[in-house]
């Protein structure tokens, strides 16, 4: 006997306009304006205005603006910080001001540079290299996401994920892995490593095979740990070597550089010549402004010849095959156009209210210049905030930078944990972190500071942190072991 029931469930679905405007949420600005460029030349109802509106069409364009849609809160009561526009009067505190592409051709002082940049560098290199299509693509993709040093500090996991809400890209950890593989034989040797000893194993694994590379690699490969504690005579004993033999690998290693990234340029000391921001935020009158910088994406509008087209072919009492054909392709190139327009307006209202949100966190930061004004901020923080998903702040703060008047900085630095102090109180990590960096900057460089003499010091000073958590925070900043950094001042 057949047995019928009735389920009823729910289903979240995105409209084109939405789906859309998931994907350039994660691109950047220099990526933006080619997506622009590239749908202005494929789509004929799409345009780009070059003529400045007029009077009406402001007040239309500034309605438009400031219309809310469902994916953004009503209430913006606790944002204090104004975008740029606002110095005029009566402008909407989320009018997008453009920064760039203006009738001055005006640009913000720090751009790209002339010279090859750390990521072409890289990518051209990757378009010498023999594989399939996807494979490139994914491999192009890793190399954006390489950090100042060189390194791949995301999971492969988490890229994936990333790729599938972002960019609707179906792939896999192997596929991920394959392209990785790519990047790691590009030169600097050791670029695209995971981790430090990854990036020491790709190194010696592209040196000429000798007693004293073997015995090296062996020695970072099987005993890295023993030898970023200096165990020395452990593991001499364990490979069975002379002292002269261990000497000279040992040698080997010190020689290899923990930063290859910085060997073409550091992107963090140098990220201003590298990248286009996509936010500024200035300061003046003791107020902060934000604005979204870019290609002047107001200036995009639906063709109206397309339109009269459409109303025409529409009028007509009798249609043939090839007026219905000339109709259909007309409609859908006008709804391909407005859910492009609208796809933009929407990222940029994202973009810009988790923007303001961060700026409003961080305002001591962005007032004074100082990573010891940094507060504990997290990206489920700004979440709340804004009342957007943690995957939505994800993706609009990933790969994008802010100008200010202390340099560019990737919106990711403004996010850290929490460090417990003996007061009770909480600091970021970044400042734990900026503290680090100047014990090691004013170290005695014949005898450098162990990680438990970095910990006792700051321990001395009310900051409650273990040995562990101050190695994990030198290997983020890719400061070498002590071991190292003793050889380094001796070998130069």
């Amino acid at each position: 006997m057949l047995k019928q029931e009735l389920k009823i469930s729910q289903r979240q679905r995105l409209s084109p306009v939405q789906f859309q405007a998931i994907r350039m949420l994660g691109y950047s600005t220099p990526e933006m304006e080619e997506v622009v460029n590239k749908e202005l030349e494929a789509n004929p109802a799409l345009e780009e205005n070059t003529e400045p509106p007029s009077s009406d069409d402001d007040a239309d364009s500034s309605s438009a603006e400031t219309e809310q849609d469902s994916s953004l809160p009503t209430e913006q009561d606790d944002i204090d910080i104004m975008e740029a526009d606002s110095f005029a009067p009566d402008t909407s505190q989320y009018t997008i001001k453009n920064n760039f592409n203006t009738d001055t051709d005006t640009k913000p002082s720090q751009g790209f540079a002339s010279e090859e940049s750390f990521e072409e560098n890289l990518s051209s290199q990757l378009d010498e290299l023999e594989a399939d299509e996807q494979t490139l693509r994914l491999a192009k993709y890793l190399i954006a996401c390489l950090d100042d040093n060189g390194y791949l500090t995301r999971s492969l996991s988490n890229i994936a994920d990333d790729l599938a809400f972002s960019m609707a890209i179906d792939v896999d950890t192997q596929q991920l892995e394959a392209a990785l593989k790519l990047v790691q034989q590009l030169e600097p040797a050791g670029v695209g490593a995971r981790d430090l000893r990854e990036c020491l194993l790709l190194q010696l694994r592209r040196q000429h095979s000798s007693p004293a590379v073997d015995n090296a690699r062996i020695i970072v490969e099987k005993y890295f740990d023993s030898f970023t504690a200096k165990k020395y005579g452990f593991i001499r004993s364990r490979l069975d070597l002379e002292q002269k033999d261990f000497d000279k690998a040992i040698e080997e290693i010190l020689h290899l550089d923990p930063k290859p990234g910085n060997s073409l340029s550091s992107r963090h000391e140098t990220v201003a010549s590298q990248v286009i921001p996509d936010f500024t935020v200035e300061q003046y009158g003791g107020n902060l402004y934000v604005s979204l910088n870019g290609f002047n994406y107001a200036k995009l509008s639906v063709s109206k010849v397309y339109r009269d087209m459409v109303e025409q072919l529409s009028a007509r009492t009798s249609k043939n095959a090839d007026t219905r054909q000339a109709l259909a392709f007309a409609r859908k190139k006008i709804d391909d156009a407005d859910i492009f327009i609208e796809a933009i307006e929407q990222r940029n209202r994202t973009l810009t209210r988790t923007m303001i949100a961060i700026a409003n966190t961080q305002k001591a930061f962005f007032t004074s210049g100082d990573a010891s004004d940094l507060v504990p901020m997290k990206l489920k923080d700004i979440a709340e905030i804004v009342h957007f998903d943690l995957s939505t702040v994800s993706r609009a703060t990933s790969n994008k930078y802010v100008q200010t008047a202390y340099g560019i900085f990737p919106l990711r630095y403004f996010f850290s944990d929490a460090i417990k102090t003996d007061e009770g109180g909480e600091v970021s990590n970044k400042k734990i972190m900026a503290i680090i960096k100047q014990l090691v900057d004013s170290e005695d460089k014949s005898s450098p500071l162990t990680d438990a003499q970095i910990a006792q010091k700051l321990n001395a000073e009310g900051y409650r942190i273990a040995r562990r958590t101050i190695a994990k925070y030198r290997d983020e900043m890719q400061i070498p072991h002590s071991n190292l950094r003793t050889t380094n001042k001796a070998t130069h």
